[in-house]
């Protein structure tokens, strides 16, 4: 039971701090400051729905990918530690942009930017992705790929 805590403690602090909400936020807000409250519910929906089936998708499917490309897990993890080192000299850079949207733009918003800039890259960017592949290699059996699908 111990073992199971820590390894979903693992799981959920590696994607909290990956897919970083709290940074997402500011710019989900900026990029739906025109939407309805009914319209940001529906655009918030369906990005994480995206976001989280691309994880999974990527989480299963990856250890085929890297056979067919002949890619090792060790140099995903060489790979994923300078993205999230680039990930996290660019938050220290603290550059924000402003991003405005017509009247018109504002309308097709919600179908764009729920999947484009907000499930993939935002959400679920390289370094998560890398992350869930990896993570997914390391598992231990059934109930740790559960914990992982879960976190």
């Amino acid at each position: 039971m111990h073992e199971a805590v820590s390894v979903f403690l693992l799981y959920l602090t590696s994607f909290f701090s990956l897919i970083n909400p709290l940074g997402v936020m500011p710019v989900f807000l900026g990029m739906t400051a025109d939407l309805s409250a009914p319209q940001r519910t529906r655009v918030v929906k369906r990005a994480v729905v995206v976001a989280f089936i691309t994880l999974i998708a990527f989480a299963f499917l990856g250890k085929f990918i890297f056979l067919f490309f002949n890619i090792s897990t060790d140099s995903l993890r060489i790979v994923g530690g300078v993205i999230f080192f680039l990930m996290g000299y660019e938050m220290l850079q603290a550059r924000l942009s402003r991003i405005k949207v017509t009247d018109e733009e504002a309308l097709d918003a919600e179908n764009d930017i729920s999947i484009t800039p907000l499930a993939i890259p935002m959400i679920c960017g390289p370094g998560a992705i890398t992350n869930a592949i990896v993570l997914m290699g390391d598992t231990k059996g059934f109930d740790q790929q559960l914990l992982l699908v879960f976190s």
